[in-house]
């Protein structure tokens, strides 16, 4: 019996379709429809789209609106492949090179390894041995096991932190005000009967809006890093 395709997944072969098959955005719209079985081909376009800025050149004013509607990939999925994908480039480039000659890690388990210096209090020396037993050949890793791995070495690792009062003007609230002005802002641009005006006034209130919501961000990062970080002896 034929599995019954989703709404997301008939439009996103409608807009196949539509383009040219050479194209970068054909590519990254068909690497997405299967992502689940080559995480790391959509990470590494992705990021490629990302850094050029080429959803732009498609209509879209940001990345995460351009991964949300067009790929139907929520803004954290999105960033988990991107990050994800820079890791092995950066700390793992021979892995990326032998992928057809052998599986890479799940996604799950690449994204605990890039953000264990966050979430656990372990050491660099800890980290590179994990990480290495990771990626040995052989190793067949799970999320489960490689958080029970840092767990032996901080039993608190990637537990929920307890949720802090929440803070008005954050960047949270401003990222989701952002992405409703965005999906907004493409309604009304295309909508005849309003008027230049109106929608030059709306796009100055998202482009404001992604200012604020940017240099937030960066405060809030800023003052993170600054923190200082307890490691294990």
């Amino acid at each position: 019996m034929t599995r019954r395709r989703s709404k997301a997944e008939v439009e996103m072969e409608n807009l196949l379709g539509t383009l040219d098959p050479s194209s970068e955005r054909f590519r990254v719209l068909a690497a997405a429809r299967d992502f689940k079985a080559s995480w790391v081909i959509l990470g590494e376009i992705l990021t490629t789209v990302r850094d050029s800025n080429a959803f732009k050149e498609w209509g879209y004013a940001s990345f995460e609106a351009y991964a949300r509607r067009e790929l139907r990939l929520r803004a954290d999925t999105a960033a988990k492949l991107t990050r994800s994908y820079s890791f092995l480039k950066e700390h793992e480039p021979k892995a990326l090179e032998t992928r057809q000659e052998k599986d890479l890690p799940p996604l799950d388990v690449v994204d605990l390894l890039t953000r264990a210096r966050e979430r656990a209090k372990v050491s660099d020396e800890d980290i590179q041995s994990i990480q290495q037993e990771v990626f040995e050949d052989g190793a067949n890793p799970t999320r489960h096991a490689v958080v029970k791995r840092f767990r032996e070495i901080d039993p608190d690792a990637f537990r929920g932190k307890p949720r802090a009062p929440k803070e008005a003007g954050g960047s949270e609230d401003l990222r989701k005000a952002l992405l409703l002005g965005e999906r907004f802002e493409t309604l009304v641009t295309e909508h005849p009967a309003l008027s230049d005006n109106a929608k030059q006034v709306l796009s100055q209130v998202v482009a404001e809006v992604r200012q604020a919501f940017e240099a937030t961000k960066q405060a809030e990062e800023e003052a993170a890093s600054a923190e200082p970080v307890a490691v294990s002896a």
